[in-house]
Order: structure tokens, then sequence, then C-alpha cells
């Protein structure tokens, strides 16, 4: 017999608030990184914020499923859409909630495109057991709505009289409240508030400046000092370099080598760790408090290439503009070699740092990272005889296997014990890194290897006193070392994200340790002004400075796109794509908003528009 609408409706509202509550209890993965939520009444708003929004996020399956027997008046398409459909909305908030605890982002297209675009399995190795728990994980979600339905079924049975409309006002008048709240909170620069914007998936709340300025509402002297937080980006113009590179001939001129590792944290140069490289680092210039320009491998080497911050990444990549550094290297006829494990496209790095290389090669064959980075390296050393001796060459090569915690299968292992396969779905905070972080020092162990034939490759042919070399990395690793639930990188700048280790050789100058502060952005003016002959000031196309001669820094932006933030001594200022901030110490520990040095902020973030021309 043909049901009538209304008990359909009644089940399907039933089926949602089921799975409402289910997503109620993923939202506490969030809400473990809300800081400061103390006291009665904000402790109130965050309930009411939870459950509007996530309601918000939970109906949508439920309307969906009810435009479409409307239209169809089928019970059995609308009852297995909405099967689809809520399981599909579960899937997608539970994996933002663990990418959220792992890296502090959301799933947005910038992340989708990472996960699923062109060799994506270059940049996230998922183990079989990773793939056959999300597997298991997806059954039974879809076996959970049947339940739901069936559950739902049986109770309306029993208790026809449901109220639909109650629990309708509920939400809305929570919803209205939350976001009536929030609009003052916005206005006035309220932390305790604001900082869900950040943390909540998919969460855009009301905001009335304009209204509560008018209604007497607003702290203006908070206003005034808030507004120098801001940034200019997409209205603005490039003007890269400021002024056009002038060199002088500098005779002969010295091949140029970058020899980085994604993913080398600072600490983790040692004998024990990379044998070849602590060994050859008795014969370089050591920078022993160095610093990423990011936390991710797109900012961090969009500033080892540019010596600018990677703020610049999304207008560069669009225009493709490529470094000063290269450009200059081709117009001084250097050979370019880029040997890179992981692919170019994804990220976009044949569209900014290496854009306009010829016959750049984009991707390596290897499922594995370590099988890739044997290849770019035996393609260094086989092809070394094929540059022309007559001119200098520049190389890149990008070692991927520490960033996948991957080595060889018959690898002899420097550390014991050694996880056997990692299981990235277990990472939160009662998780013990030891395994983990051994095999890690096994994976950079493993490159050691290889670049050591790169180095005994160049002594043995003569080309090392010849050759200026760089050894570095795209950002750090956190192992959760602030107790915050932070593992890998790309979630905070702490230091373990972002300090790393840095070598520069030359062979006509004696060994030297540098203890003073330095960056991503000192390499580039660097190697420009002393092995390319380039006169400019490197304020006319870098942030950076002469590694020989460091400069005392008090602060420096770090970060990507329009995530990043103002680094000093003793805190970390946040700002977020949003443009809502706040401010922690070197721990993570949320500090109160009088911290904020408001004029070195402002200082910073004017000195960051330096390369857009404002439009007039």
């Amino acid at each position: 017999m043909q049901q009538s609408k209304m008990p359909l409706i009644k089940r399907l509202y039933l089926v949602f608030l089921f799975n409402f509550i289910i997503l109620l209890f993923i939202s506490f993965q969030y809400i473990n990184f809300l800081e400061n939520i103390d006291g009665f009444l904000l402790k109130v708003y965050l309930g009411i914020t939870t459950i509007s929004h996530f309601f918000i996020i939970g109906v949508l399956p439920l309307l969906v499923s009810l435009a479409l027997f409307f239209i169809t008046k089928s019970s059995i398409i609308t009852q297995a859409v909405n099967i689809i459909l809520s399981t599909l909305v579960l899937i997608v908030v539970k994996l933002d909630a663990v990418i959220f605890e792992q890296f502090r982002y959301h799933i947005s297209p910038i992340v989708l495109k990472l996960v699923f675009g062109k060799r994506s399995s270059d940049i996230f190795q998922f183990s079989a057991t990773n793939i056959v728990i999300a597997i298991i994980f997806i059954f039974l979600l879809i076996g959970l709505q049947f339940g739901l339905h069936y559950l739902s079924k049986k109770i309306l049975l029993k208790k026809s009289s449901f109220k639909v409309n109650a629990t309708i006002s509920c939400f809305v008048f929570f919803l209205l409240v939350s976001n009536l709240v929030y609009a003052w909170s916005d206005a006035n620069y309220y932390r305790p508030v604001t900082q869900i914007k950040n943390v909540f998936p998919v969460f855009f709340p009301l905001t009335a400046d304009k209204l509560m300025m008018n209604l007497g509402l607003v702290d203006l002297e908070k206003m005034r000092q808030n507004e120098k937080m801001q940034i200019a980006t997409s209205e603005n113009t490039v003007q890269y370099p400021l002024k056009a590179i002038t060199s002088e001939n500098t005779g002969q001129r010295k091949n140029i080598l970058y020899l980085v590792i994604d993913t080398w944290r600072d600490g983790f140069l040692t004998a024990d760790i990379t044998p070849n490289i602590f060994e050859f680092s008795k014969r370089c210039q050591v920078y022993d408090n160095h610093f990423s320009g990011s936390n991710m491998t797109t900012g961090g080497v969009f500033s080892l290439m540019y010596g600018i911050p990677a703020t610049y990444f999304d207008t560069f990549t669009g225009q493709q503009i490529a470094p000063v550094l290269t450009k200059e290297l081709a117009k001084q006829q250097f050979q370019f070699s880029i040997l890179s494990s992981s692919n170019l496209e994804n990220p976009p790095f044949n569209r900014n740092a290496f854009a306009g290389i010829p016959d750049l090669r984009l991707f390596s064959k290897g499922e594995k990272p370590s099988d890739r980075d044997e290849e770019i390296n035996n393609l260094w050393l086989d092809g070394f005889d094929r540059f022309d001796k007559k001119k200098p060459f520049f190389g890149f090569i990008f070692y991927d296997s520490a960033h996948g915690f991957d080595y060889p299968k018959n690898y002899p292992l420097a550390f014991i014990p050694s996880l056997s396969e990692v299981n990235y779905l277990a990472l939160d905070d009662d998780y013990d890194p030891s395994l983990l972080i051994n095999r890690y020092k096994n994976s950079l162990h493993y490159i050691d290897s290889l670049i050591g034939k790169v180095l005994q490759q160049l002594e043995e042919k003569g080309v090392l006193k010849n050759t200026i070399i760089i050894i570095t990395t795209d950002h750090g690793q956190e192992f959760n070392d602030n107790k915050k639930g932070y593992w890998q990188h790309g979630g905070n700048f702490s230091k373990y994200q972002i300090e790393v280790p840095m070598l520069l050789f030359d062979a006509s100058k004696a060994p030297k340790t540098y203890q003073q502060k330095t960056i991503h952005y000192d390499i580039a003016p660097t190697i420009m002004k002393n092995y390319l002959g380039v006169i400019n000031d490197s304020f006319d196309y870098s942030f950076g400075h002469d590694l020989f001669n460091p400069i005392a820094r008090s602060s420096f932006v770090c970060g990507y796109n329009q995530r990043f933030s103002i680094i000093e001594d003793q805190q970390i200022t946040n700002v977020y794509p949003s443009g809502l901030f706040d401010v922690t110490d070197k721990k993570l520990n949320l500090l109160d908003d009088s911290k904020t040095n408001f004029d070195l902020v402002s200082k910073e973030l004017k000195n960051l528009n330096r390369f857009y021309k404002v439009k007039k």
C-alpha cells in the first residue's frame, strides 16, 4: 500500500535527527581545538552555535530528499537518495575532522586537488590498512542508514504524534542567536567567539559591522587597531622585481646545486641520522638558526626559489611569474637540471618556481617515494657527463622519501624498532611517536645515502671545488611536540614545523657556523649577489639578505597564500584568510589580544605588500 506523504516526511526527519546526533559527536573533534572558552555564557553560546551549525550541515540530505519526493512521488527513490546523501555528509565531515586534527585546515578545492589531482600519490601515501579501514567505515555507515530508516519507521508506528515543527523552531531560534552574537563579536574582535570561524567547517556566520556601529555597539579604538591587520592582494597588480635586474661579469661562474629534502626537521642533521651530510657539513657554512618561509611544501619551495613569502603563491602562479633567480640563471646561460621525486604540477611549481625552464621534467616514475628518489638520483649521476663543460649548471634535486616515511624494502635500518607501516588515522594525543620517529629517521638515512653518492661524484670528477651547494628542506616535521595534537606539518608555525637544517658549501670559504637567525628568503639574494654578479639591492626582488652577513631580525612573515603568521622571538601572530587573527606563545598557548604588537604587525604587513602595485 502506498504511503502517504506525511509519514514519510516524518520518517526522513527522524532519520535526520539521528544523523544530526552523530554529527554532534563528530563536532567534539573540532571543539577540542577551541581555546579560552571559559565562563558559563561562552559555553552556552558554543552549545547553541554547535547545534545550529551542524543542523545546517545535517539537514542538506533531508532537504534534497524532500524536494526529490515531491518531484518523483517515489518513496523508494527518495529513501535511496537520502541514504546515499546522509552517508556522504557523514563521510565528508568525519574526513574533514581527521584532516583538521592533524593539519588544522579543512577540506577545500586546494586540498581536494592535492588528494585527487594529477599524480596525487606523490604527495599522499595511504597504507593497505588505511584503505581497508576506510572501506569498512563506508559500508558500516551505509548499513547504519538502513538501520536508522528501519528504526524511524518502528518509532513512528508506536508514536505517530511526533512534533516536527517544535524541533525546527528550536533550531531556527538557535541559528538566529548564534549569528547575532557572532555579528557583535566580529565587530568588536572578540576572539573567544570569532575563533569558531577558523575551527568549524563551512562556517559562514552573519557579520554586520556597519549596523553595530550605528547602534553604538562597537569599540572604535579596538577597531582602529585591527584595521592594521589588513593585507591587500587580489585587487592589486604585481610589480616584481621593483627594478630591472642588473648584473656584472664576475669572471668564471660556478655551478649551483640545490639538494632539497622534503620534510627535514631541525636537529635531525646528525652523524647517526644523516652521516654523509653531517661529514660534509664540516666543510660548509652551517646555519644553526635557520627557518623556512613556510610550514608546507608550496610555501617552502616558493620562498626558497623567490626569496619572498608565499603569500604571493596564487598571484604568481596565475600569472606564471618566474623567480628572478631562474631568469638570471637563464640569462647567464646556465644549464638546468630540475629533478623532483614528487610531481611539479601538483602543487603547480611548473607555473611559478620553475616556470619558463625548458624541457622541464614534470614527474618521476615509481609508486613509492623511495623508488622515485632513487630514480632522480640515478638520472643525475648517469646524466652528469652530458653537461656542457664550457657552461655552468644549475641543479635542483628534490627528495621525497622523508615526507612519506619511506625507504626501500630491503634497506638496512639504522634505527630500530621501527614502524612497519604508518597509520595516519592513529595519530592523536595519546599516540606514542617513538617508532614513527625511528621510521622517519630511517627515511632520512636513506636519502642521505643518495646524497652521499652525488657529493662523491662531484668530488671524484673534480667539480666540487667549482660548485656552490645548498642543502636544506622545504619545511620541518612535528610529532605532537607541543602536546596540542599537531602532527607532521602544515598545521602551525611553531619551530618544529618551520625551523630547518641549512648548509651552504663554497670551497673558497673556510667552514663557519652562524647562530644568527636566517631564513629561506636569504638564499636567493645570496646566490644573486655573490655568484651571479647582481648589483641590485636585494630589497628590489626579495625579503632576504646576504647569508654571509646575517642581520638581526626581530620578526618575519612565514606562511602561504593568505594563511600566514608573523614570527617574533617570543610569540606568534596568526593571520587567517577570514581576516581574523590570534596571538600565541612559542608553544602555541593562546595569549590575550593585549599582547599583540600592532605597530610591528602593521609594519610587517605593509612590507608584505611590497610587490603589489595598488590600483588607483
